[in-house]
Parts: structure tokens; C-alpha cells; sequence
């Protein structure tokens, strides 16, 4: 296949994993990155233009790609695509934003967390893709690209003013990034976090924090790694098996040990391995209503 074969391939979605096209991509990456990179460009420049594109997904594929290929050219592309305000981030790559935007912001990362630390203080940023980048800095700390002394020092300074001191889901993601470090000289910002209202118990409970900073459980950073194959992450996505919305066993090598559930958390997280519920899909709890209003909530 020729690049612009390629491309054309990875451009509409058709209900089935384009396997063969992702594979040769792989095979070309030196000369696909350029290409791939022109897509992420195109819509960091409008994200809301290709926001309406419901059937298109080239730059889906092009984001794992380039975090596979650790493509660090990507790095401030994703940063400007992911700091569009609302529901931008979700329109684009839907629930990759809460079950990958961590790992690929780890993937593409350069050496400058300024692009990080802005998603995160910015105020104007999807609170999802806020906390998303907080736990970025635990795939950098795990995969040796930070020291941990820096990701303490930059929690310690969210703690402290950089980031708001309202309410928000950045906060609950703060003080649950604290226990799966885990990052015990925190525990007294954490709880004064919790003294000040700024975190919601009902998602991550103080004892729970501190029960895991006690006990630090093992097995808890596994999902803080760098992607190395782009189409394990994406092959078993319930879109590309519509004839199974819950696909029973789909092999994905290399593929990280799905953690415990963390003492914290009251509501247990969705197994990664299973097919997850989209935040705009219908509730399962047969209210009607949309998962990110119902059940989603929490």
C-alpha cells in the first residue's frame, strides 16, 4: 500500500478495525509520521470544523500512531487539539480523552512540561482532559521520563495555588494521582483538599487515599505506560465489532495487567479489557438518559 493508500483507508470509520492499513503504517513509519502530523495540525488549527466530521477518524489513528512511534513533533499538537474548551475533545476523539489521553500525552512528550501544566491550570480546559494530564505525569515518573522528586514538587504546587482552589474534577484527579504514585509527604495537602471542599468523596473517599498511602497496593501503576502498539489499544474498541457490543476476548499483546480497584474508589472503574460505555451512549441503567448524566456522573 502507498501512503495515500494508506491514509484513504484510515480516513472513514466503517465499523471495522482497518488492521491491514494500521499494520503497514507501522511498517512506514518514517514516511507516514510526516503525513500523520499534517492531520493532528489540521485540527489543532480547528478543532471544531473537524469536530463535525461525525464519520471521520484519520486523526484517531494518527494520535496512537504517533505516540507508538513516540513522535515528540506531536507533543504541542495534541496540547493545542486537547486544551479546546467543552465538549470539543469528546467530539473529536471520544472516550480516548478518559481511557488514553494520559498514555499518549506520555508517548509524545518532549521534555517540557509547560504544555502539561497549562492543560492543567488552565481553567477554560475540559476538566476530563485536566485530569487526564495530571495522570500524564505519572506515565512520565513510571516510564523514567521525570523524576519523582519533580512530579512531588509540581503536586505540591498544584496543592498550593497553581491550581484553582475550587471545586473541580481536576482535584479529584490530583488526590487520586497522589495515592497511585503513591506520594505519601502529600497526605496533609490531600487533606486539607478535602477540608476545603475540593474534592468529591463520592469519587475518591480521604480514608480510601489513605489507606492506599499506607498500604501502597501493588499493581496500581500499571496503566501508567507509554503506548508501544498502536493497534492493541484500539482493535478491541466496541465501535469496530458492532456485532458484539461486548466482545468476550480480544488479544492485545503487550498490553498492561488491569489494576485493582483502588481503596479510594467508591465506584469501581470499567475493566479496560472489556467494551467501555461512551459517555454519550444511553445509560445502562435503563434510565433514559445519557451515561454522562446518570450513572456517569460519578
Amino acid at each position: 500500500m502507498t501512503i495515500p493508500e494508506i491514509l484513504k483507508e484510515l480516513e472513514p470509520y466503517t465499523g471495522r478495525f482497518p488492521k491491514q492499513a494500521m499494520r503497514v503504517a507501522v511498517e512506514q513509519r518514517e514516511a507516514i509520521t510526516p503525513e500523520l502530523l499534517r492531520v493532528l495540525e489540521s485540527v489543532a488549527d480547528d478543532p471544531a470544523k473537524w469536530a463535525e466530521r461525525q464519520d471521520y477518524m484519520l486523526h484517531v489513528f494518527a494520535l496512537f500512531l504517533v505516540a507508538q512511534f513516540r513522535e515528540k513533533r506531536a507533543y504541542p499538537l495534541a496540547a493545542r487539539i486537547f486544551s479546546a474548551p467543552g465538549e470539543l475533545p469528546f467530539d473529536l476523539f471520544g472516550d480516548t480523552v478518559t481511557e488514553g489521553l494520559s498514555q499518549i500525552l506520555g508517548s509524545v512528550y518532549d521534555g517540557d512540561p509547560t504544555p502539561l501544566e497549562k492543560l492543567i491550570e488552565s481553567e477554560d480546559v475540559n476538566e476530563y482532559v485536566r485530569n487526564a494530564a495530571i495522570d500524564a505525569f505519572l506515565v512520565l515518573e513510571h516510564s523514567g521520563q521525570m523524576p519523582r522528586e519533580q512530579v512531588v514538587g509540581y503536586f505540591q504546587r498544584l496543592f498550593g495555588g497553581r491550581l484553582q482552589r475550587t471545586h473541580s474534577h481536576a482535584w479529584n484527579g490530583l488526590v487520586s494521582a497522589v495515592g497511585d504514585m503513591p506520594a505519601p509527604e502529600l497526605l496533609e495537602d490531600v487533606r486539607r483538599a478535602y477540608e476545603d471542599g475540593l474534592v468529591d468523596p463520592g469519587f475518591a473517599s480521604l480514608e480510601g487515599i489513605e489507606r492506599d498511602l499506607r498500604s501502597r497496593p501493588e499493581g496500581r501503576r500499571d496503566r501508567h505506560y507509554v503506548i508501544t502498539d498502536a493497534i492493541a489499544e484500539m482493535e478491541w474498541w466496541v465501535s469496530f465489532h458492532p456485532e458484539d457490543s461486548r466482545p468476550k476476548q480480544i488479544p492485545k499483546p503487550q498490553a498492561p495487567i488491569t489494576p485493582p480497584v483502588p481503596a479510594s474508589q467508591v465506584v469501581p472503574q470499567t475493566v479496560v479489557r472489556q467494551a467501555k460505555i461512551g459517555r454519550n451512549d444511553p445509560c445502562p441503567c435503563g434510565s433514559g438518559e445519557k451515561y454522562k448524566k446518570c450513572c456517569g456522573k460519578t
